[in-house]
């Protein structure tokens, strides 16, 4: 009995000690929001001729942060700029043939060559469509360069592209002769039948490894922030209005394996949010609370690049929202991956009606290490070192807000009962007592060391004694 018990001491242990230490490599890319370059885009020629191609701040279109950026001081032997992946069937993009496309971006000039004799010298968006390796056809939208500086200004055209492609690629340049200052963003094409496909961030704002989206009453971005959480860069969602929409910032899904236990985790702070006494920070859950903030997260089917399939539904853990305004504070939850998920992603999210401020950092998505861990069913005795010490099933299970824990101690001595979080964390000590032998029974009513009501959600308690080491778990449902 001594040796099983060693055994279960062991695994529970270094269950906790895995659970609060990095365990493997984040699956998310940049989730950290450190990589400063701009998502789903890549520079063309930079640094060719003294030339530069930047992700700006200096300027950026209406309701934006930043934009693509061109600055050329002389001539180059090839053009320069910026080039757009692939969005023909990026994800939820579809991209369809014998349609009309309607193309647009904005840009900006500043001392810039005026009259360009040929299009070497000019300045523009090429909107190129391939099929099978071969050009299907393109378009030159150019900017205006009847001045040399134009102020933010909208350009737009319309190509028939004849069959269906499978690349579809956007080009902002400066052409070879070309000089000055250029500023591109919005950039876009869409069928004119109906929504096919559009490019993947050409409204410049989010970083590599993430999207963004919201309404014209709420705003989500990048934010170099000196305050974050690490580094010098979070993302800040804001909402001033009860008005019916929804903020997300999201990130590109990364592979994962199916059936296996993964750790969502994510750093937050609050300014001037929506509360209400209830609204404590919960586990994942299923359930779509319109009033709340926090994390949602999908797993994904295969093929994860051309598709956007999601499997097990959505699935939510909200923040704390007791309080108006709340410091950098980690919330984590933990989900299994469905048996036919090949990916998964995590989003910061404002649902229906929150209101305020809150900033995102450090997000993490991490495969949770398969662990033998003994945790006994409800009325199983449990093995111990003396055949009468016991940990019964607490009652009622699941429970809200308060619940029962008995145990039965055979001989006299130190005992102690703790609850612990799924992440190792000691919540609350129930007793911590020397005891004569008898049958013990405790309330526990929900609340912290603090006095504060823990989230919804799975809790472990666990009974230590010099000759005992015994774990079971309970739920909270409120």
């Amino acid at each position: 009995m001594r040796s099983k018990n060693y055994i279960i001491f062991l695994c529970f242990s270094l269950f906790f000690a895995l659970l609060t230490m990095p365990m493997a490599q984040n699956i998310l890319v940049n989730g950290d929001l450190e990589t400063m370059e701009p998502g789903f885009w890549s520079k063309l020629n930079d640094g060719m001729g003294g030339a530069q191609c930047s992700w700006a701040t200096d300027a950026a279109a209406a309701s934006s942060l930043r934009s693509f950026k061109i600055v050329k001081a002389g001539a180059t032997t090839d053009m320069v700029g910026w080039v757009s992946v692939n969005n023909a069937d990026l994800y939820w993009n579809n991209a369809g043939g014998n349609d009309l496309y309607n193309l647009r971006y904005w840009a900006k000039t500043e001392n810039v060559n005026t009259s360009p004799a040929n299009q070497d010298a000019q300045i523009g968006v090429w909107f190129k469509y391939y099929s099978g390796g071969g050009l299907l056809v393109e378009q030159f939208v150019p900017v205006d360069q009847t001045s040399a500086s134009v102020d933010w200004t909208e350009y737009t055209a319309g190509l028939l592209v004849p069959s269906e492609p499978d690349s579809v690629v956007a080009v902002a340049v400066m052409g070879k002769d070309a000089t000055g200052t250029v500023w591109f963003d919005n950039l876009d094409c869409n069928t004119n039948a109906g929504w096919t496909m559009g490019i993947f961030n050409g409204d410049s704002e989010t970083p590599l490894g993430w999207m963004q989206w919201s309404d014209v009453h709420g705003f989500v971005g990048l934010a170099e922030d000196p305050d974050a959480y690490s580094g010098t860069h979070d993302a800040v969602l804001i909402e001033k209005d009860t008005l019916s929409d929804e903020i997300v910032f999201y990130s590109e899904p990364g592979a994962c394996d199916a059936r296996k236990w993964y750790l969502f985790s994510v750093w937050v702070k609050t300014d001037s949010i929506n509360t209400a006494p209830d609204y404590y920070p919960t586990s994942a859950m299923g359930h779509f609370d319109d009033q709340r903030m926090g994390v949602c997260f999908f797993f994904h089917r295969s093929p994860l690049y051309t598709n956007w399939d999601l499997t097990g539904g959505d699935q939510f853990y909200y923040i704390d929202q007791t309080a108006d305004s709340a410091g950098w504070t980690r919330y984590a939850a933990f989900a299994q991956a469905p048996e036919d998920a090949a990916g998964v992603s995590m989003r910061a999210r404002y649902n229906n009606f929150p209101t305020g401020y809150a900033w995102y950092d450090d997000f993490q998505i991490i495969e949770v290490p398969d662990i033998l861990v003994t945790i006994e069913k409800p009325g199983t005795r449990v093995a111990t070192l003396t055949n009468n010490f016991m940990l019964k099933q607490n009652y009622p299970n699941p429970f809200n807000p308060e619940t029962i824990i008995e145990y039965v101690v055979p001989e006299r001595g130190l005992v102690e009962l703790n609850i612990y979080n799924l992440l190792g964390q000691k919540i609350r000590t129930l007793v911590n007592d020397v005891k004569p032998a008898g049958t013990y029974q405790i309330l526990w009513d929900g609340r912290d060391v603090h006095g504060n009501y823990v989230a919804t959600g799975m809790y472990l308690y666990q009974l230590r004694s010099e000759n005992a080491f015994i774990t079971k778990k309970m739920i909270l449902m409120k």
